[in-house]
């Protein structure tokens, strides 16, 4: 049976930098998304906001000499601002620093304990800080400049340390029946596909505490190990709506009709999310969708090249409608995409002012002159 209600969210963005293009594409596909549903008669439930928690951020504030919650006051507020210069309709905003969200996060890992599937053990493996990931070593290469990657091309390091671990090996068959029986849980098909090449080649229990750093939400009990990130990221979903109160307000927009996400947390999203929420007994997610990456005439984006673009100077520049426009209109949804200053300018005189234009301006101009301006009834 369909229902009135329509839950969607973009992943939340991590604050240890300001905004770039990516993270506006996000929003903007997702808020279109939002949007239509409303047009078609949803009561719908759009969600945003910011991951403040981890070792990254650490590593930033001390960096820049702040504290990690100065510094995630600072960019979480511009990733707010991003929100409203891109005229973005989420009906709320959220941050992982909040309390709310702490007592959120440490009620589902309180569910997925007395569940059975938490144990403290000891964890020794290779651990990429920018991914916030850990990896098998058949995930990761050495490289010609002797330094060791992981799948995504990020450094990994060599990390020792107590743990508390999940049981994802436990939920291997459970979610291989998931994406089995519900085609569409994980789009498009490239990103399901891997998905499930991963599960299948064996789950492995998932190291979900730290006990090297500080920064992030305690594990209930024992407050010298602090969550692992992805844990405390994931459970925004579900915070948003009133978790653990699931007699809150907003608790009837779950289970989420769509997660919007890059298609480089899919597995965060399709294999550990699921795998806790079956865990703490929570309802699963409709569909979660990798969309994939914008490159700068062809090119990733990046510092040292110079090619990173600012979402608002490009707001300002272009106009937000056009900018919002190009995207949906220029990149294939699910794939890649590329944008420049010339294609932004092509799309815009040729879609918008030649072609929408064109057409209000022969319209208005016949009302003008046969209906004395008036559009008759």
């Amino acid at each position: 049976m369909s229902r009135d209600t329509f839950y969607i969210t973009t992943a939340i963005s991590y604050p240890n930098g300001k905004p770039h293009i990516g993270h506006a594409y996000e929003l903007i596909a997702t808020d279109a998304l939002a949007r239509f549903q409303r047009l078609d008669g949803k009561q719908v439930f759009f969600l945003t906001g910011t991951d403040e928690h981890g070792i990254k951020m650490l590593q930033t504030a001390r960096k820049d000499g702040l504290s990690p919650r100065e510094l995630a006051d600072r960019n979480s507020a511009e990733f707010r601002r991003m929100a409203a210069v891109l005229n973005a309709s989420n009906d709320d905003f959220i941050r992982t620093t909040e309390e709310r969200h702490y007592a959120s996060s440490q009620a589902i890992w309180k569910a997925m304990a007395a569940n059975g599937d938490i144990y403290k053990g000891g964890y020794a493996g290779w651990y990429s800080v920018r991914d916030e990931a850990y990896y098998g070593e058949e995930e990761t290469e050495v490289r010609a400049d002797n330094v060791r990657y992981g799948p995504q091309g990020t450094p990994v390091e060599w990390v020792e340390e107590e743990s508390y671990f999940f049981r994802l090996s436990a939920y291997q068959d459970k979610l291989t029946a998931l994406y089995e029986s519900q085609p569409d849980f994980i789009g498009p098909a490239e990103r399901r596909n891997e998905v499930m090449s991963f599960v299948k080649s064996g789950l492995k229990d998932l190291s979900v505490s730290r006990t090297t750093f500080d920064w992030g939400v305690p594990v209930p009990g024992d407050e010298k190990h602090v969550m692992y990130v992805w844990v405390d990221a994931l459970t925004n979903y579900i915070t948003g709506l009133g978790y653990p109160d699931e007699n809150a307000e907003n608790w009837k927009f779950w289970p989420a009709d769509a997660h919007i996400i890059g298609k480089d947390i899919v597995r965060f999203h399709a294999v550990y999310w699921p795998a806790f929420l079956m865990s703490a007994g929570i309802p699963l997610p409709k569909r979660v969708f990798g969309h994939g990456f914008l490159f700068n005439r062809g090119e990733k984006m990046s510092k040292s090249v110079g090619n990173v673009i600012d979402p608002f100077t490009m707001a300002e520049h272009y106009g937000v409608d056009q900018v919002r426009y190009f995207f949906l209109r220029e990149v294939p949804f699910g794939q890649d995409g590329n944008y420049s200053h010339e294609a932004i300018v092509n799309r815009t005189n040729a879609d918008l002012a030649n072609g929408l234009g064109n057409l209000a301006q022969r319209s208005l101009s016949m009302i003008a002159k046969n209906c004395g301006g008036v559009v008759p009834k």
